[in-house]
């Protein structure tokens, strides 16, 4: 009966490491650079039905994108593209907010007026029914 404990107890722990290296390496941080990029792939695959505020806040990124020298022009994954747009706004909204403060101070100065119209966009566009 003890060898069934221990054989039970070695294997939760054993699978409590698998799971937390798992998510450790699934968890790794996207840099700013890279969320500005994700942000603008969600915006680009999300319905145009917003008033012309996510065409705007799509315009935004792109000069915020050109003034730091990224390629915007990334490929959504599956899962991107079976959002709803309305998620997919509000998550580059979230990922845009996130990412604001994390740029480093020579990025920010660069391209922070335009991502806080770019999120500015998307919150109006939300409210767009």
């Amino acid at each position: 009966m003890k060898t069934l404990k221990t054989y039970r107890s070695v294997c939760l722990q054993i699978a409590a490491f698998a799971l937390a290296f798992a998510f450790v390496i699934q968890a790794r941080a996207a840099s700013p650079r890279e969320d500005l990029v994700h942000a603008y792939v969600l915006l680009k695959l999300a319905n145009h039905n917003y008033a012309g505020h996510r065409e705007a806040a799509i315009k935004e990124l792109e000069i915020a994108g050109h003034d730091l020298g990224l390629d915007l022009h990334g490929r959504g994954s599956e899962r991107e593209r079976q959002l709803k747009s309305d998620e997919q706004l509000a998550e580059a909204g979230r990922i845009l907010h996130y990412t604001r403060d994390r740029l480093d101070a020579h990025d920010r100065e660069r391209a922070a007026a335009h991502v806080d119209r770019a999120m500015h966009e998307i919150d109006l566009a939300l409210r767009v029914k």
